[in-house]
């Protein structure tokens, strides 16, 4: 997957999200709206043969860079907190 910024204003970016799927997409966004500084979130699919998918953020303060990052850590948390379990059960 490669992420390229389309568009950044001081509260909001838009990033394409090259090679992504709905299965990282999904989470991804439900990460973002729970957070309290994120007024707006979507995934932004359009066509699926000329269009790259995209994820737009929108703040209330703060940078949504950093929303976005945090949200990625949170959820690379969950899903390595998940993979242990599974493993440690699987054994």
């Amino acid at each position: 997957m490669e992420l390229k910024i389309i568009r950044e204003k001081e509260k909001e970016i838009e990033i394409g999200a090259i090679g992504a799927d709905d299965s990282l997409m999904y989470p991804l966004l439900t990460e973002l709206l729970q957070n309290e500084k994120v007024v707006e979130a979507k995934y932004i699919k359009g066509h699926p043969d000329l269009d790259v998918p995209s994820l737009f953020v929108r703040v209330s303060s703060g940078d949504p860079r950093a929303a976005l990052r945090k949200a990625a850590e949170n959820l690379s948390e969950d899903f390595s907190s998940l993979r242990k379990k599974a493993e440690k059960k699987l054994k």
